[in-house]
């Protein structure tokens, strides 16, 4: 039994084009563990290897694999996969054909109808592993649990219970890989990053979030012992960067089981690596001395979803954090050398322009006390979110051109203009560089030392060409991008939407309900 597992090129991404990053897909890696033990396996990362559509179809018919499994952990995978599967049909090649991934999981019924022969549904790697068993013994994949696929017309899914013990996952197959292909230009020349997963599932309730319908409310994490088992086999592997890539590093009532985690990282010499974490600035404000605890683990760069400086906003967005929190995170990691990375995000339907001005106002105030680096999101509801059930109901999206929906370009309507969301999303991120920069060339040296910053500016110089062009270019391409959006849009086929209200009836009900189900069962267990 031969198995390709497959992430398309969906073009150079936002973090590409701008940082020089591209970091193993780990879902994939996660796969490639599962099931190598029952079937030869290769990894095929197009868009790490920039493959065009033609050149991917051919390394899959060169390995004529039995099945071809293709990642859609973000919707701008969903279109290129699918264009994939048709040529490869069109070259006569037969594997089954199996979809995976956040997008697929809240949009099954859509993917199955483009001639997918399966979808997994939610975390994947014991169904994954069953399916594959099911079809390498010529059997039937009726009693696999965790998929979707069609049955004389009619559409079957089922549910898995989820992994509660991640302890229990095979290590992903990082060797199976390249580790010079995953790089991270900003960071330096010779940096070479994995991805890492040490837990699933979110506490939060962010309204615009996929994370929580697709892992759980429930915190789940694996053992500081397996954390550091993988971390030693990726740095036997030649990687010198980790981007955790939980939602949340820490939370609250794992507070201590943390620092434990940091300090077994120490412990083991494995601080060398240098660490990217995604983190809740509450909990840095609530807790400032991990801040030091951090720097001395290895971590360089910190995550944090600012969102908005209104706070109108972070509450209709269900956030539950305060701008006081997030000066305060902003100020102590910067203390520790710790460059603290923002995330924004503008154009929710709830917004005013008053509360994107207070968001500008808000973020340049913060890069006056430390924030190294920023990035500008537009509001995209992503099936699995409450936000994106609530502009079905009200029949606010523009389109489902999934190719759009890469939080860089606005997909629903709002109070503002598209092309001025567009324009101002890049030119506020340009400005606020371009202060940072300014301060540099001026002599004004940052308050803290950050040795990681050094290659950052280096890199940003040499593309300076690069990053006033696109400025020049931005009146003309905001309009551009607008009126590809609005040549897309149309009114929404009253039966898709139909659809997709039932998957998340159907699916993030019954799967969370399942979910917590088997955590109350833990519980019980465990008393």
């Amino acid at each position: 039994m031969k198995v390709a597992l497959v992430r398309t090129n969906p073009g150079k991404s936002g973090y590409a084009s701008a940082y020089g990053y591209i970091a193993p897909p780990l879902g994939i890696l996660s796969l490639a563990g599962a099931i190598r033990e029952v079937a030869e396996v290769k990894v095929i990362d197009a868009e790490a290897r920039g493959l065009a559509e033609e050149e991917t179809v051919a390394e899959i018919e060169a390995f004529d694999p039995d099945i071809v499994g293709f990642t859609t952990i973000a919707s701008t995978y969903v279109n290129p996969s699918l264009r994939i599967v048709r040529r490869m049909r069109e070259e006569g090649l037969d594997s089954f054909v199996v979809f995976g991934g956040h997008h697929s999981t809240f949009t099954y019924p859509l993917v199955l109808r483009e001639g997918v022969d399966a979808v997994v549904i939610g975390e994947g790697e014991n169904t994954f592993q069953e399916l594959v068993k099911a079809l390498k013994e010529r059997g039937s994949i009726r009693n696999v649990k965790g998929i979707a696929y069609v049955e004389k017309g009619d559409v079957k899914v089922s549910y898995r219970e989820p992994i509660v013990n991640l302890d229990e996952l095979p290590m992903p197959a990082y060797d199976l890989v390249d580790s010079k292909t995953y790089r991270a230009t900003i960071l330096g020349e010779n940096a070479r990053i994995a991805s890492v997963e040490t837990s699933r599932g979110c506490p939060y309730n962010c309204e615009f979030c996929s994370a929580s319908a697709m892992w759980g409310h429930a915190w789940r994490f694996k053992s500081n012992e397996r954390v550091i088992e993988e971390l030693g086999f990726i740095k036997s592997l030649g990687y010198n960067w980790v981007f955790f890539v939980d939602d949340n590093f820490v939370v609250p009532f794992k507070y201590e089981e943390r620092l434990k985690l940091l300090d077994a990282i120490i412990e083991n010499g494995l601080n060398e690596i240098n660490f990217i974490i995604q983190i809740r600035a509450d909990i840095i404000s609530k807790h400032p001395e991990i801040a030091k605890k951090l720097a001395d683990a290895g971590v360089r760069v910190a995550f944090m979803g600012i969102e908005s400086g209104s706070e109108e906003v972070l509450n209709s967005m269900r956030k539950g954090l305060r701008k006081n929190d997030t000066l305060r995170a902003v100020q102590l990691l910067s203390e520790q050398g710790i460059i603290t990375y923002g995330g924004v995000i503008i154009g929710a339907p709830y917004e005013s322009r008053k509360d994107r001005k207070a968001t500008y106002k808000f973020v340049q105030m913060l890069g006056d006390h430390g924030l190294g680096a920023l990035q500008i999101s537009i509001y995209t509801p992503l099936p699995g979110s409450d936000s994106f059930y609530k502009a079905l109901k009200e029949r606010s999206l523009l389109t489902l051109n999934w190719d759009l929906y890469d939080v860089l370009r606005p997909v629903i309507r709002t109070k503002e203009k598209l092309w001025r969301l567009y324009f101002e999303s890049r030119e506020k991120t340009y400005m606020f560089y371009f202060k940072k920069w300014l301060h540099s060339v001026m002599g004004k040296a940052e308050e803290y030392s950050k040795p990681v910053l050094s290659s950052a500016k280096g890199y940003v110089v040499r593309r300076m060409p690069h990053y006033i062009k696109n400025f020049l270019k931005l009146p003309v391409e905001s309009f551009l991008v607008q009126k590809r959006i609005l040549n897309s849009a149309k009114k929404l086929d009253e039966s898709t939407i139909r659809i997709l209200e039932e998957v998340y009836t159907r699916h993030v009900m019954a799967y969370l309900r399942m979910f917590h189900e088997a955590m109350n069962q833990k519980r019980k267990t465990k008393v």
